[in-house]
């Protein structure tokens, strides 16, 4: 796709992991995850990252469209191949949005 992220709808959610979760077990959930994505109509890219001095898991995800991006977490509610990943963040911490572009910067 030859189209910038400033073009597309924004998902962010951010989270803290339960106190009996691993590293490794999110990071084995996320790919998992990642690969369920791949099969999303609408799909365009996601950044999985961590945050050390917040202790907080921070998940992008851009797609083509808001429609695109409803029906995705929509569907991911009632997945198998989500739950485990969704399984892991403490439940009080996880924030989630969706958002359209108002403007953007690139590096030239």
């Amino acid at each position: 796709m030859t189209s910038t992220n400033s073009e597309h709808i924004l998902a962010l959610a951010t989270y803290r992991l339960k106190p009996v979760a691993s590293e490794d077990q999110i990071v084995d959930a996320s790919e998992r995850f990642s690969a369920w994505l791949r099969q999303q109509p609408g799909f365009v890219s996601r950044q999985f990252s961590y945050s050390e001095s917040e202790d907080t898991y921070i998940d992008v995800i851009y797609w083509e469209t808001m429609a695109a991006a409803e029906m995705a977490a929509a569907l991911s509610m009632n997945s198998d191949e989500c739950a485990p990943f969704f399984s892991l963040g403490e439940p009080e911490t996880v924030k989630v949005l969706h958002a359209g572009p108002v403007a953007a910067t690139a590096a030239v």
